[in-house]
């Protein structure tokens, strides 16, 4: 769970690369505004006139890396925004999304909280939806009724992430990987943080984190911009000024070598996570470390790891790897499931063809053959408003340049196979940590 929705963003950045030996690509011209409202939220907005649809999200400085000492805290609470405000209950709240054909989510990962809507842009549909949306940044009360049944919910989706080999393994490997530091919090939280939570708790982690200070707004659809500066002014309006979110601080790698942690569990299969403190969204090495990355472990079925693992030994059911960059340095990982009684030998040839990469590089061919597959699957990666929001989300809020989509492909072909070796250097076998969660 940990690795996945932010990954996935990795994924779709990484198809942005190009190299113009190998392919013609007509040139990414995503045009994105860039202003603040009135009470200082910066608004970024993208207009796309194709369909008749309008694309929001408000995001906050708000994820599980400021939990503190409430695990889930920041997930319970953006979960719990549609279930009741001053005037309306779940039930009504759900009704009126549903009889303008509106939709709206909310989302929590280490960094962010996020709050979309997506509806028809003719006024008879929008307009209730955007009223009905601005109310859950302003009137939520958090009823006592619904904080149960959330709590049921939540505690179920923990039993079965303690019954789920990847989940367990993926929660020890970041708990150990951070320590004390904030992302190492799980995000659903755990059994006694979610049967602590209460109203109060509830309240105060809203009224702190849902402000002005911690908040960004983006749009995308079939608006014009003075539209859009009028639906960010309405939305901010709902929102008091407050104070922004401490900074998430750098991890600091734990001071241990060859670590392996052995999990016992009774199932035929090994699941093994190997992995370091890796980059930050901002790292100057970004572009190097993610093409090289392709090669390693990232492209599924072509990758090295794949061929010297799963092809010519048959040592893993899958194995692959990446970074996953946040506002502070995120993991680098590798992934992989074995047979128990194989698990010693995939283990080793996985440590040592990840050595073997970091001492001789890729190849250009290599190099090429990366981009080339990269660029393939980039169409389908912008092919709609809900692709194009999420890319400008995590523009807006990681303070990206505005051209940042545009310029992909010129950055990425500056990339050259030493730059790939050096940036990799970043990577140290031997301090990484070992999660073997299986029977032993």
């Amino acid at each position: 769970m940990y690795l996945n929705s932010f990954f996935y963003f990795l994924i779709f950045l990484s198809l942005l690369f190009i190299d113009t030996t190998q392919a013609k690509i007509s040139p990414v011209t995503l045009k994105i505004e860039h202003w603040s409202t009135k009470n200082g939220i910066p608004v970024y907005f993208v207009p796309k006139n194709e369909i008749s649809i309008i694309d929001i999200g408000v995001l906050f400085h708000a994820g599980s890396a400021q939990d503190n000492t409430s695990p889930g805290i920041a997930q319970f609470t953006a979960q719990m925004l549609d279930q009741g405000t001053q005037n309306l209950n779940a039930d009504q709240i759900a009704t009126r999304f549903e009889a303008v054909g509106a939709h709206f989510s909310a989302n929590t990962n280490q960094d962010m909280t996020v709050l979309n809507l997506r509806s028809f842009s003719a006024p008879q549909f929008f307009n209730p939806a955007l009223s009905n949306f601005s109310i859950l940044l302003k009137d939520v009360t958090f009823p006592e009724l619904a904080i149960t049944r959330l709590k049921k919910q939540i505690l179920i989706a923990l039993k079965q992430e303690a019954q789920t080999p990847t989940s367990i393994a993926s929660k020890t490997f970041y708990q150990t990987l951070y320590g004390a530091h904030p992302y190492a919090s799980p995000i659903l939280g755990n059994k006694i943080s979610i049967e602590q939570l209460s109203q109060k708790k509830l309240l105060n982690f809203y009224n702190q984190n849902y402000v002005a200070q911690n908040a960004m707004i983006a749009i995308v659809g079939n608006i014009t911009k003075a539209k859009a500066i009028t639906i960010a002014e309405q939305l901010s309006a709902m929102l008091a000024r407050g104070k922004t979110a401490l900074s998430i601080n750098s991890p600091t790698s734990p001071h241990l070598k060859n670590h392996i942690i052995k999990i016992p569990y009774p199932s035929k299969q090994t699941t093994i996570f190997l992995g370091q403190i890796g980059i930050a969204v901002n790292d100057p090495d970004y572009f190097p470390l993610i093409v090289g990355n392709q090669i390693l472990g990232g492209g599924i079925l072509t990758s090295k790891l794949f061929n010297e693992v799963r092809n010519k030994r048959g040592l893993c059911y899958g194995i692959n790897s990446g970074f996953k960059p946040l506002q502070a340095a995120g993991p680098f990982f590798i992934v992989l499931q074995t047979r128990r009684d194989q698990a010693a030998k995939a283990l080793s040839l996985t440590q040592q063809t990840l050595k073997n990469f970091l001492a001789k590089g890729p190849t250009t061919q290599e190099v090429l053959d990366a981009k080339q597959a990269l660029i393939g699957s980039f169409p389908t990666s912008i092919a709609s408003n809900e692709d194009i929001l999420t890319a400008t989300e995590k523009i807006g809020f990681y303070q990206l340049p505005l051209d940042y989509l545009n310029s992909y492909q010129q950055k990425i072909n500056s990339v050259n196979l030493e730059q790939i070796r050096d940036a990799f250097k970043k990577i140290k076998p031997e301090k990484m940590i070992v999660v073997m969660l299986g029977k032993q």
